[in-house]
Formats: structure tokens, sequence, C-alpha cells
């Protein structure tokens, strides 16, 4: 599942019990119920990439055995250059593998996942989170959920995490004054918080973080790039290349990117099931 930017929420796939497209010109929703997407990562055989091409993949609506449509060439990993050493992350601050979470405070299905990064966090101790924010525009409440988000991590970073689970806890309370109670109930500095968040001290932070997530390809919330800071090349595209192939079939952005020049990982949109992020993350063993 996942929400686009400049989207009226027209579509939604779920995968395994049927798929409904309904696409206009800017428009398209994406629901993912993982069970069979979930068993054609799972079932999918390793292949080495070969050849190039910068087509996309329209999707298109499966029959009743929800078969993926079929891939297109697999691109040549793109290359971007990014630094997250002042950003607000949870795990080992020098960790190889690294999940990097764009996400939306309003956006339902950055909420549903939320209990799932958690889980990811739990079975993979050794992984580094790290949060971005990419809040849609046509959600009234999320870039003041974003900076205050930012105003409390301005305290430190224990409360940028105690507003970021708060929020997403109900996602209902997202107003400025819910955001101000919230400060309060963590005994923050309210006067510094609340000057923070009138007058939009951080919102040049989170445009900053946005238009980042577009250059690695983010295009709706919740996204996800996946990377290995020192793993790259031919074995590690040939474990993620049948992963993205397949994620391209059912109409999720999914693409290989090099990283700093020296590791390579994956962009995919898309609240995806544990198992998903599970096999993902296993490729990098």
């Amino acid at each position: 599942m996942a929400e686009k930017e400049n989207s009226l929420e027209k579509g939604e796939y779920v995968i395994g019990i049927a798929i409904i497209l309904a696409a206009l010109l800017v428009s398209a929703t994406v629901w993912i119920a993982g069970s069979n997407l979930e068993k054609a990562i799972g079932n999918i055989k390793i292949a080495a990439p070969s050849g190039t091409g910068t087509g996309t993949q329209q999707p298109t609506q499966p029959a009743n055995n929800t078969q993926p449509s079929p891939p297109t060439q697999p691109a040549a990993p793109k290359a971007l250059s990014l630094d997250y050493s002042t950003a607000y992350f949870e795990g080992p601050a020098n960790a190889d593998l690294v999940m990097v979470e764009y996400s939306d405070f309003q956006c339902p299905y950055c909420g549903a996942v939320a209990p799932t990064i958690s889980q990811v966090q739990a079975a993979y101790p050794n992984m580094k989170l790290v949060f971005r924010h990419f809040p849609l525009s046509f959600h009234p409440y999320a870039e003041k959920a974003a900076e205050a988000a930012e105003c409390a991590g301005a305290q430190g970073q224990a409360n940028f995490w105690k507003m970021h689970d708060a929020m997403f806890a109900d996602q209902n309370k997202l107003a400025v004054s819910d955001l101000k109670a919230y400060a309060a109930n963590f005994s923050l500095n309210t006067t510094a918080f609340n000057s923070c968040l009138d007058n939009g001290d951080m919102a040049s932070k989170i445009a900053a973080e946005e238009a980042e997530g577009q250059s690695v390809g983010i295009g709706g919330t919740p996204g996800f790039m996946v990377y290995s800071k020192t793993k790259s090349g031919a074995a590690l595209e040939a474990k993620l290349q049948p992963i993205v192939t397949t994620l391209q079939g059912y109409g999720v952005d999914a693409a290989i990117v090099k990283v700093n020049g020296q590791g390579e990982g994956i962009v995919f949109a898309g609240a995806l099931p544990y198992a998903n992020f599970q096999q993902i993350l296993d490729a990098f063993n």
C-alpha cells in the first residue's frame, strides 16, 4: 500500500483477494495485502540481471490467479549521493545495513506499517533505521505534524521518537493543539516547542527531506530504501533484481540503486507485510 503525491486516493490493490485499479492522470493509491505477493517473492528463482532499459510498466488488472504483469527489462542502478549523518535514527549508528523510511504522519498506510517496522527492527538488531519526512500535499495535517516531530527532536533525539510514536498511535489527533498537548505531556520546554511550531522553524528541513526523497525515487508513502554501505555488484543485484521485477509486476514502484559510490540497495513503495521486508533484508546476507 502506498499513497502517491498529487493523488486523490483513486485506486487500491488487494493482492490475494482482488486487485482493483482506477488510474487517472495524476492519481493512484495502492493497497498491497501480501499473501500472493509474499509467495511470489518467496518463490522467485534468483537470476543475474541482464540488459538495461528505461521503460516504465503500467499496472494491469490481473486475472483471477493474480499473476504479475510481464516484467520490464531491468534498468541500470541509479547512483545516489546521500548524507544521513544528522538524521534521526534507531539502531547501531555505524551499521552496514540501513533502512530509510520516507513517511507522512497522516498517511494511513504509514500508520498501518508502523508495527511491521517495529517487528523488523526487533528481528534485525544490526540494522539502522533512518526516518525521513515526506508529507503529501493533500494531507492537511501532515506538514505541521512533521514539523512537530522536528521541534520535539530539537530538545533531544528521544523526544523525536516520542512524538513520532504518539502521532502514529492516533492519526486522528494531529491538529496543532494536539501537537502542543503532546509536547506538554512529554515535559518538553513548551515555550520553545510552541514557538518552533508556530513560526515554521523546521519547514525548510522538511522540504529538503522531501526533495531528497524525490531524488531517491520516492513518489508516495510509505517509501523505503534498504541498502548496504559496503556491498554491491553482480551477486547482490542477482538477489535484488527478481524482487524488483516481481514488485513492478504488481504495479509497485521498485528499483535497484547505488549509494554513495560504495553500497547498493533497493528502493520500493508500499506497506508490505513483514515476510516481504524479511525477504528483502535477507538478500543482503
